[in-house]
């Protein structure tokens, strides 16, 4: 079957052949179908998003996953949630799976998740992932419009906040006053960047749900200027309690708009790109489940933090220290400590290390020494990992003492929006969590059934 929209997945190969009329894919044989115009826009977008492995005759998708427009082709890539090809059979599951771990991001917030409204098993992920977004930016934007102060400078019969003294100066119009004043505007940067990516998606949704919400937010924002803001304008935008609610929104607007050519006007010749690294999607995820339950995980009087600053790994000459240390999850109990770092990886069972790379195992020896932990762990995806690994850190350190570095993974294949499948998840979590630290006596904690 040939379609112009190209269902790819991450770490796997496909094959490529130059065509000369049209971009299609033939899904039986996994092959693009590809002009020399639209190969070249990819290689384009690739340069500063490394996202594709491309060879002579293969494509083969990296870690990240969204959507990519090139050319008369859009290309669809999600992750490997499924061992083997059984991955090409649940596409609609990957993608609401990738939507309950977008709303536990809170760089890439999407707090309000129901897809019983939208056909998943036909719509591709990008239509998905900008239904929510304009979900839940309507909501959010119905309660609040965020207002600033503007400056303006306009000549007035009335003296308002300052007058401009040096344009003051002409007899004949004293009557005329030039004022600088400040003026509380809806018509703001924040707003005019909501705006204008709201109406670019709109020209290309075709789920008409998702085309209503994003008219529905232009109207909300009917004041506001419509007109091509760009990043450069997107990354003064200044964030503070008051508007901090809009900043996963902004986020989305400048990944969207920093590889688009998509214009105010009508064109035959649209690209663009949605696309989201799995590593920090990954970390994130991991890192906000454990965090938001450690009783069930761990136990009662448990503290995890995530992304905690926990020293400098070396001085330089003038005393100063130098490489931030950061461990995705530091579980805390007393004074002793549980260090867990996730890592979105293919691991091999064949290779005698399962290709855990050298650098992650430094990165963690200088957790577990600055720290003083007791006990560490790499946690993957689940992958074709039969057995799990166990190194050792052997520490010299106040008398030897040998610290456990567990290589394991967690299963993502189950669907995450179904109730008792999320159930089991957190399930498996918690025994993988719990069987690989057997001193969890040590911090005080109970084994639970």
């Amino acid at each position: 079957m040939t379609i112009s929209i190209a269902t790819l997945f991450e770490y796997v190969t496909y094959n490529v052949v130059l065509s000369t009329e049209k971009d299609y894919y033939s899904e039986n044989s996994r092959t693009l179908h590809l002009t020399e115009e639209t190969l070249n826009e990819l290689e384009k977008i690739n340069k500063t998003n490394k996202f594709l492995d491309i060879g002579r005759k293969t494509l083969k998708p990296r870690n990240c996953i969204g959507v990519v427009k090139a050319g008369s082709i859009t290309i669809e890539i999600l992750p490997k949630l499924f061992k083997d090809d059984r991955y090409e059979q649940h596409r609609a599951v990957i993608a609401r799976n990738l939507l309950k771990m977008l709303s536990y991001s809170e760089k890439l917030s999407l707090k309000e998740i129901d897809s019983a409204d939208l056909d998943t098993e036909e719509l591709d992920f990008f239509e998905i992932f900008i239904y929510f977004f304009a979900k839940n930016l309507n909501e959010l934007i119905k309660l609040t419009q965020r207002r600033e102060y503007i400056k303006n400078s306009e000549e007035l019969r009335f003296i308002r906040e300052r007058i401009d003294t040096r344009r003051y100066t002409n007899p004949a119009r004293l009557h005329i006053i030039p004022c600088n004043y400040h003026e509380l505007s809806i018509d703001t940067t924040l707003n005019r960047t909501l705006k204008y990516t709201c109406y670019l998606m709109s020209r290309m949704v075709k789920n008409f749900n998702s085309f209503r919400l994003l008219r529905s937010i232009s109207g909300i924002l009917d004041s506001v200027t419509l007109y091509p803001v760009s990043l450069a304008e997107i990354d003064r935008i200044s964030f503070t309690r008051l508007n901090r609610k809009f900043e996963p929104f902004i986020r989305i607007c400048r990944i969207f708009l920093s590889h688009s050519t998509l214009t105010l006007q009508a064109s035959d010749v649209e690209t663009f790109s949605l696309l989201i690294p799995m590593e920090t999607l990954f970390e994130e995820f991991i890192a906000k489940v454990i965090k938001e339950d450690p009783d069930y995980f761990f136990g009662p009087q448990t503290s995890v933090s995530t992304q905690q600053y926990i020293g400098k790994l070396a001085s330089s000459e003038d005393g100063s220290g130098v490489f931030n240390l950061q461990p995705d999850i530091v579980i805390k109990r007393g004074p002793d400590v549980a260090i867990i770092d996730t890592k979105y990886k293919l691991l091999d069972d064949e290779k005698r290390k399962y290709g855990v790379s050298q650098a992650d195992m430094y990165q963690m020896y200088a957790y577990v020494t600055k720290k003083d932990a007791i006990s560490s762990m790499l946690l993957y995806p689940d992958t074709e990992l039969k057995e799990q690994r166990t190194f050792y850190y052997n520490l010299e350190n106040e008398g030897k003492r040998s610290v456990p570095l567990y290589i394991t993974s967690i299963k993502l294949s189950y669907d995450l929006t179904n109730e008792k499948e999320w159930s089991e998840f957190r399930k498996d979590l918690r025994n993988v969590l719990t069987k690989f630290f057997p001193n969890l006596n040590l911090l005080g904690f109970t084994k639970l059934n």
